[in-house]
Protein backbone atom coordinates (compact mmCIF):
# COMPACT_ATOMS: atom_id res chain seq x y z
CA UNK A 1 0.00 0.00 0.00
CA UNK A 2 1.19 3.47 -0.85
CA UNK A 3 1.94 6.05 1.73
CA UNK A 4 -0.03 9.00 2.62
CA UNK A 5 3.16 10.62 1.45
CA UNK A 6 2.92 9.20 -1.69
CA UNK A 7 -0.61 10.60 -2.10
CA UNK A 8 -0.23 13.86 -1.24
CA UNK A 9 2.52 14.32 -3.24
CA UNK A 10 0.30 13.26 -6.53
CA UNK A 11 -2.38 15.39 -5.64
CA UNK A 12 -0.06 17.90 -5.35
CA UNK A 13 0.75 17.68 -8.65
CA UNK A 14 -0.88 19.66 -11.19
CA UNK A 15 -3.15 17.69 -13.69
CA UNK A 16 -1.96 17.74 -17.28
CA UNK A 17 -4.35 18.07 -20.03
CA UNK A 18 -5.13 19.28 -23.29
CA UNK A 19 -7.06 22.53 -24.65
CA UNK A 20 -4.61 24.94 -22.72
CA UNK A 21 -4.56 27.89 -25.04
CA UNK A 22 -3.55 30.73 -22.91
CA UNK A 23 -0.75 29.08 -21.16
CA UNK A 24 0.66 27.90 -24.38
CA UNK A 25 -0.43 31.52 -26.26
CA UNK A 26 1.95 32.73 -22.96
CA UNK A 27 4.91 30.27 -24.03
CA UNK A 28 4.97 29.96 -27.66
CA UNK A 29 4.11 34.36 -28.08
CA UNK A 30 1.02 33.57 -30.11
CA UNK A 31 -2.34 34.92 -29.72
CA UNK A 32 -4.68 32.21 -29.14
CA UNK A 33 -6.88 33.42 -31.12
CA UNK A 34 -4.11 32.14 -33.79
CA UNK A 35 -3.46 28.74 -32.30
CA UNK A 36 -4.88 26.20 -33.72
CA UNK A 37 -5.74 23.16 -31.40
CA UNK A 38 -5.48 19.77 -31.19
CA UNK A 39 -4.80 19.05 -27.95
CA UNK A 40 -8.30 18.87 -26.89
CA UNK A 41 -11.06 16.48 -28.85
CA UNK A 42 -14.26 18.60 -29.43
CA UNK A 43 -16.49 18.21 -31.17
CA UNK A 44 -15.30 19.63 -34.91
CA UNK A 45 -18.82 20.92 -35.79
CA UNK A 46 -18.33 23.74 -32.90
CA UNK A 47 -21.23 24.22 -31.07
CA UNK A 48 -24.66 23.81 -32.50
CA UNK A 49 -26.14 27.33 -33.80
CA UNK A 50 -29.26 26.73 -30.88
CA UNK A 51 -27.03 26.47 -28.34
CA UNK A 52 -25.48 29.64 -29.31
CA UNK A 53 -28.66 31.29 -29.85
CA UNK A 54 -29.75 29.82 -26.22
CA UNK A 55 -26.56 31.28 -24.70
CA UNK A 56 -27.24 34.71 -26.16
CA UNK A 57 -30.47 34.64 -24.92
CA UNK A 58 -29.54 33.41 -21.43
CA UNK A 59 -27.26 36.00 -20.73
CA UNK A 60 -30.43 38.48 -20.04
CA UNK A 61 -30.87 36.14 -16.72
CA UNK A 62 -27.14 36.42 -15.25
CA UNK A 63 -27.85 38.59 -12.50
CA UNK A 64 -30.52 35.91 -11.02
CA UNK A 65 -29.78 32.57 -9.76
CA UNK A 66 -29.98 29.05 -12.01
CA UNK A 67 -32.94 26.52 -11.79
CA UNK A 68 -31.46 24.27 -8.40
CA UNK A 69 -30.96 20.67 -9.02
CA UNK A 70 -31.79 21.82 -13.14
CA UNK A 71 -34.76 19.07 -13.17
CA UNK A 72 -36.06 20.05 -16.51
CA UNK A 73 -32.29 19.36 -17.85
CA UNK A 74 -32.35 15.90 -16.36
CA UNK A 75 -35.46 15.27 -18.04
CA UNK A 76 -34.09 16.32 -21.06
CA UNK A 77 -31.48 14.45 -20.58
CA UNK A 78 -32.74 10.91 -19.37
CA UNK A 79 -34.69 10.97 -22.69
CA UNK A 80 -31.67 11.29 -24.61
CA UNK A 81 -29.55 8.67 -22.82
CA UNK A 82 -33.18 6.02 -22.66
CA UNK A 83 -33.29 6.28 -18.73
CA UNK A 84 -35.68 7.45 -16.23
CA UNK A 85 -34.85 11.30 -14.82
CA UNK A 86 -34.45 9.85 -11.02
CA UNK A 87 -31.50 7.97 -12.56
CA UNK A 88 -29.47 11.34 -13.78
CA UNK A 89 -27.43 13.30 -12.10
CA UNK A 90 -25.72 16.37 -13.53
CA UNK A 91 -22.26 18.00 -13.14
CA UNK A 92 -20.25 20.69 -13.96
CA UNK A 93 -18.75 18.26 -16.74
CA UNK A 94 -17.70 14.81 -16.55
CA UNK A 95 -14.90 15.55 -14.13
CA UNK A 96 -16.98 16.99 -11.47
CA UNK A 97 -19.18 13.72 -11.27
CA UNK A 98 -16.17 11.23 -11.17
CA UNK A 99 -14.87 13.25 -8.00
CA UNK A 100 -18.67 13.01 -6.43
CA UNK A 101 -18.98 9.22 -7.72
CA UNK A 102 -15.32 8.58 -5.69
CA UNK A 103 -16.41 10.83 -2.31
CA UNK A 104 -19.73 8.95 -2.27
CA UNK A 105 -18.38 5.59 -2.87
CA UNK A 106 -15.37 6.21 -0.73
CA UNK A 107 -13.81 2.29 -2.27
CA UNK A 108 -10.18 0.97 -0.50
CA UNK A 109 -9.15 -0.61 -3.71
CA UNK A 110 -9.64 1.17 -7.11
CA UNK A 111 -8.52 -0.92 -10.38
CA UNK A 112 -8.10 2.16 -13.40
CA UNK A 113 -7.35 0.29 -16.97
CA UNK A 114 -4.39 2.08 -18.56
CA UNK A 115 -3.60 4.09 -19.94
CA UNK A 116 -6.52 6.31 -19.36
CA UNK A 117 -7.86 9.74 -18.34
CA UNK A 118 -6.07 10.63 -14.95
CA UNK A 119 -8.88 12.44 -12.74
CA UNK A 120 -10.09 8.76 -12.37
CA UNK A 121 -6.84 7.83 -9.93
CA UNK A 122 -7.01 11.25 -8.80
CA UNK A 123 -9.97 11.22 -7.44
CA UNK A 124 -10.14 7.89 -5.90
CA UNK A 125 -7.00 9.03 -4.40
CA UNK A 126 -8.59 12.32 -3.08
CA UNK A 127 -10.91 9.94 -2.01
CA UNK A 128 -8.30 8.27 0.32
CA UNK A 129 -8.62 4.69 -2.01
CA UNK A 130 -5.47 2.40 -2.84
CA UNK A 131 -5.16 2.94 -6.79
CA UNK A 132 -4.04 0.47 -9.05
CA UNK A 133 -3.39 -0.16 -12.52
CA UNK A 134 -3.55 -2.57 -14.97
CA UNK A 135 -1.69 -1.69 -18.13
CA UNK A 136 -3.08 -2.64 -21.86
CA UNK A 137 0.06 -4.20 -24.05
CA UNK A 138 0.76 -1.60 -26.04
CA UNK A 139 1.94 -4.26 -28.89
CA UNK A 140 -2.18 -4.95 -29.17
CA UNK A 141 -2.73 -0.76 -29.49
CA UNK A 142 -3.80 -0.59 -25.95
CA UNK A 143 -6.91 -2.80 -26.78
CA UNK A 144 -9.27 -3.28 -23.68
CA UNK A 145 -8.35 -7.26 -22.69
CA UNK A 146 -11.56 -8.31 -20.52
CA UNK A 147 -9.76 -11.32 -19.69
CA UNK A 148 -6.63 -9.61 -18.16
CA UNK A 149 -9.13 -7.81 -15.51
CA UNK A 150 -8.94 -9.43 -12.25
CA UNK A 151 -11.37 -7.93 -10.60
CA UNK A 152 -11.22 -9.44 -7.43
CA UNK A 153 -10.05 -7.79 -3.75
CA UNK A 154 -11.11 -4.21 -5.64
CA UNK A 155 -14.39 -2.34 -4.88
CA UNK A 156 -14.52 -0.42 -8.16
CA UNK A 157 -13.14 -0.37 -11.44
CA UNK A 158 -12.72 1.95 -14.21
CA UNK A 159 -12.67 1.73 -17.71
CA UNK A 160 -13.17 4.40 -20.71
CA UNK A 161 -15.00 3.52 -23.70
CA UNK A 162 -13.91 4.30 -26.25
CA UNK A 163 -10.89 4.55 -24.29
CA UNK A 164 -8.68 8.26 -23.47
CA UNK A 165 -5.84 8.56 -25.18
CA UNK A 166 -5.58 5.29 -27.38
CA UNK A 167 -9.31 6.02 -29.07
CA UNK A 168 -10.29 1.84 -28.98
CA UNK A 169 -13.99 1.03 -28.11
CA UNK A 170 -14.49 -2.19 -27.09
CA UNK A 171 -17.58 -3.88 -28.17
CA UNK A 172 -21.25 -4.05 -25.88
CA UNK A 173 -20.40 -7.70 -24.82
CA UNK A 174 -17.00 -6.95 -23.91
CA UNK A 175 -18.14 -4.52 -21.76
CA UNK A 176 -20.89 -6.47 -20.41
CA UNK A 177 -18.62 -9.10 -20.12
CA UNK A 178 -16.35 -7.22 -18.28
CA UNK A 179 -19.70 -6.09 -15.62
CA UNK A 180 -20.59 -9.50 -15.19
CA UNK A 181 -17.27 -10.07 -13.43
CA UNK A 182 -17.19 -7.34 -11.37
CA UNK A 183 -20.94 -8.04 -10.32
CA UNK A 184 -19.42 -11.41 -9.21
CA UNK A 185 -16.22 -10.17 -7.70
CA UNK A 186 -18.25 -7.74 -5.67
CA UNK A 187 -16.84 -5.09 -7.31
CA UNK A 188 -18.81 -1.75 -8.62
CA UNK A 189 -17.86 -0.78 -12.58
CA UNK A 190 -17.52 2.54 -13.63
CA UNK A 191 -17.82 2.86 -17.95
CA UNK A 192 -16.71 6.20 -18.55
CA UNK A 193 -18.24 6.91 -22.08
CA UNK A 194 -17.08 10.64 -22.81
CA UNK A 195 -16.69 9.76 -26.51
CA UNK A 196 -19.18 7.58 -27.28
CA UNK A 197 -21.49 10.13 -29.46
CA UNK A 198 -18.60 9.49 -32.03
CA UNK A 199 -17.88 6.34 -32.56
CA UNK A 200 -21.85 4.81 -33.29
CA UNK A 201 -20.59 2.43 -30.58
CA UNK A 202 -23.54 0.89 -28.35
CA UNK A 203 -23.58 2.12 -24.72
CA UNK A 204 -23.89 -0.40 -21.57
CA UNK A 205 -26.92 1.88 -20.97
CA UNK A 206 -28.74 0.08 -23.24
CA UNK A 207 -29.31 -2.36 -20.43
CA UNK A 208 -30.57 0.26 -18.04
CA UNK A 209 -29.20 1.16 -14.80
CA UNK A 210 -28.37 -1.56 -12.31
CA UNK A 211 -26.94 -1.50 -8.93
CA UNK A 212 -23.00 -1.14 -8.95
CA UNK A 213 -23.21 0.14 -12.47
CA UNK A 214 -21.94 3.94 -13.29
CA UNK A 215 -21.92 5.21 -16.74
CA UNK A 216 -20.49 8.66 -17.13
CA UNK A 217 -21.21 10.39 -20.07
CA UNK A 218 -20.09 14.25 -21.43
CA UNK A 219 -21.43 16.89 -23.23
CA UNK A 220 -18.81 19.21 -23.30
CA UNK A 221 -17.18 17.04 -26.19
CA UNK A 222 -20.08 15.95 -28.37
CA UNK A 223 -21.87 19.10 -28.30
CA UNK A 224 -18.30 21.28 -28.51
CA UNK A 225 -19.65 23.10 -24.75
CA UNK A 226 -16.51 22.93 -23.26
CA UNK A 227 -16.14 26.12 -21.99
CA UNK A 228 -19.68 25.97 -20.40
CA UNK A 229 -18.84 22.59 -18.48
CA UNK A 230 -21.94 19.67 -18.34
CA UNK A 231 -21.52 16.44 -17.80
CA UNK A 232 -23.79 13.76 -16.38
CA UNK A 233 -23.94 10.00 -13.97
CA UNK A 234 -26.61 7.41 -14.98
CA UNK A 235 -26.97 4.97 -12.10
CA UNK A 236 -29.75 3.35 -9.85
CA UNK A 237 -32.15 5.61 -8.77
CA UNK A 238 -31.15 5.17 -5.34
CA UNK A 239 -27.73 5.73 -6.04
CA UNK A 240 -28.18 8.78 -8.18
CA UNK A 241 -30.73 10.40 -5.35
CA UNK A 242 -27.44 10.05 -2.42
CA UNK A 243 -25.14 11.82 -5.00
CA UNK A 244 -28.00 14.67 -5.45
CA UNK A 245 -27.49 14.74 -1.97
CA UNK A 246 -24.33 15.51 -1.71
CA UNK A 247 -23.38 18.00 -4.13
CA UNK A 248 -23.58 21.81 -4.04
CA UNK A 249 -27.10 23.55 -5.30
CA UNK A 250 -26.74 25.49 -8.63
CA UNK A 251 -23.75 23.70 -10.09
CA UNK A 252 -25.25 23.94 -13.43
CA UNK A 253 -24.94 27.59 -14.64
CA UNK A 254 -27.72 29.54 -16.73
CA UNK A 255 -25.81 29.31 -19.79
CA UNK A 256 -24.68 26.09 -19.42
CA UNK A 257 -28.28 24.57 -18.80
CA UNK A 258 -29.50 26.62 -21.80
CA UNK A 259 -26.85 25.24 -24.10
CA UNK A 260 -27.58 21.68 -23.46
CA UNK A 261 -30.99 21.99 -24.00
CA UNK A 262 -30.93 23.26 -26.94
CA UNK A 263 -28.13 20.98 -28.59
CA UNK A 264 -29.88 17.69 -27.04
CA UNK A 265 -32.93 19.31 -28.84
CA UNK A 266 -31.17 19.20 -32.34
CA UNK A 267 -31.32 15.65 -33.54
CA UNK A 268 -29.36 16.88 -36.87
CA UNK A 269 -26.61 18.32 -35.60
CA UNK A 270 -26.26 14.57 -33.46
CA UNK A 271 -26.94 12.71 -36.72
CA UNK A 272 -23.90 15.01 -38.48
CA UNK A 273 -21.57 14.92 -35.71
CA UNK A 274 -21.11 10.63 -36.71
CA UNK A 275 -21.23 11.16 -39.83
CA UNK A 276 -18.32 14.35 -39.99
CA UNK A 277 -16.52 12.71 -37.84
CA UNK A 278 -15.63 9.78 -39.55
CA UNK A 279 -15.17 10.83 -42.45
CA UNK A 280 -12.41 13.50 -41.05
CA UNK A 281 -11.07 10.65 -38.94
CA UNK A 282 -10.68 8.12 -41.85
CA UNK A 283 -8.92 10.58 -43.89
CA UNK A 284 -6.64 11.96 -41.47
CA UNK A 285 -5.48 8.32 -40.59
CA UNK A 286 -4.94 7.42 -44.40
CA UNK A 287 -2.81 10.45 -44.57
CA UNK A 288 -0.70 10.43 -41.01
CA UNK A 289 -0.21 6.43 -42.05
CA UNK A 290 1.84 8.17 -45.25
CA UNK A 291 4.20 9.72 -43.23
CA UNK A 292 7.34 7.82 -42.51
CA UNK A 293 8.31 7.73 -38.87
CA UNK A 294 4.60 8.48 -37.19
CA UNK A 295 2.02 5.24 -36.64
CA UNK A 296 -1.74 6.48 -36.20
CA UNK A 297 -3.70 3.81 -34.03
CA UNK A 298 -7.34 3.22 -34.80
CA UNK A 299 -9.66 5.27 -33.51
CA UNK A 300 -12.85 5.20 -32.90
CA UNK A 301 -13.52 8.92 -30.84
CA UNK A 302 -12.81 12.35 -32.50
CA UNK A 303 -8.89 12.18 -31.76
CA UNK A 304 -5.80 9.14 -32.86
CA UNK A 305 -3.13 8.11 -30.38
CA UNK A 306 0.28 8.55 -33.17
CA UNK A 307 3.26 6.38 -32.29
CA UNK A 308 6.21 8.19 -32.90
CA UNK A 309 8.74 5.79 -34.25
CA UNK A 310 11.73 7.41 -32.62
CA UNK A 311 9.65 8.67 -29.41
CA UNK A 312 10.58 12.89 -29.32
CA UNK A 313 7.16 13.26 -28.11
CA UNK A 314 7.93 16.73 -25.76
CA UNK A 315 10.48 17.57 -28.93
CA UNK A 316 7.49 17.46 -31.42
CA UNK A 317 4.94 19.25 -29.35
CA UNK A 318 7.33 21.77 -28.62
CA UNK A 319 8.01 22.51 -32.25
CA UNK A 320 4.23 22.33 -33.46
CA UNK A 321 3.41 24.62 -31.01
CA UNK A 322 5.84 27.33 -32.28
CA UNK A 323 4.23 26.85 -35.40
CA UNK A 324 0.88 27.79 -34.06
CA UNK A 325 -0.64 23.87 -33.58
CA UNK A 326 -1.32 22.34 -30.36
CA UNK A 327 -0.79 18.70 -29.66
CA UNK A 328 -1.47 16.51 -26.40
CA UNK A 329 1.78 15.11 -24.80
CA UNK A 330 0.71 12.08 -23.75
CA UNK A 331 3.85 11.96 -21.55
CA UNK A 332 1.31 11.81 -18.58
CA UNK A 333 -0.88 8.88 -19.66
CA UNK A 334 1.07 5.95 -17.86
CA UNK A 335 2.25 3.45 -19.97
CA UNK A 336 3.00 5.97 -23.10
CA UNK A 337 6.51 7.85 -22.13
CA UNK A 338 8.04 10.14 -25.04
CA UNK A 339 6.84 7.93 -27.88
CA UNK A 340 3.20 9.24 -28.41
CA UNK A 341 1.08 11.72 -28.92
CA UNK A 342 -2.84 12.49 -29.19
CA UNK A 343 -4.29 14.47 -31.79
CA UNK A 344 -8.03 15.70 -32.35
CA UNK A 345 -9.86 15.19 -35.32
CA UNK A 346 -10.98 18.90 -36.73
CA UNK A 347 -12.54 20.29 -40.23
CA UNK A 348 -10.90 19.40 -43.13
CA UNK A 349 -9.08 22.72 -43.88
CA UNK A 350 -7.11 22.35 -40.26
CA UNK A 351 -6.40 18.58 -40.07
CA UNK A 352 -4.29 19.28 -44.11
CA UNK A 353 -2.14 21.94 -41.87
CA UNK A 354 -1.39 19.27 -39.33
CA UNK A 355 -0.35 16.86 -41.73
CA UNK A 356 1.25 18.97 -43.65
CA UNK A 357 3.37 20.65 -40.44
CA UNK A 358 4.05 16.90 -39.58
CA UNK A 359 5.39 16.18 -42.89
CA UNK A 360 7.48 19.12 -42.74
CA UNK A 361 8.89 18.10 -38.86
CA UNK A 362 9.17 14.22 -40.08
CA UNK A 363 11.06 14.78 -43.58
Amino acid sequence: MRHTADIDTDLRQAPVHGGRRREAARRFGIPKEELLDFSASINLLGPPPASVDAVRKAVAEIAHYPEAASPGLAANVADYLGVLPGEVVLGNGSTEIIYWLAAVLAPRRVLVIDPTFSEYRRACLAAGAEVSSLLLPEAAGFALDVGRVQSHGFDLVFVCNPNNPSGYLAPFDEIEYLWGKCRQAGAGLVVDEAFIDFSGGESILTAGPVAGLYVIRSFTKSFALAGLRVGCLAATAEFAAAIRRRLPPWNINTMARAALEAALADHSYQEKTQAATARARERLFAELGQIAGIEPLPSAANFILLRLGNGGAAAVVDKLGRSGILVRDCRSFPGLGDSYIRIAVRAERENYQLVSALKRLFR
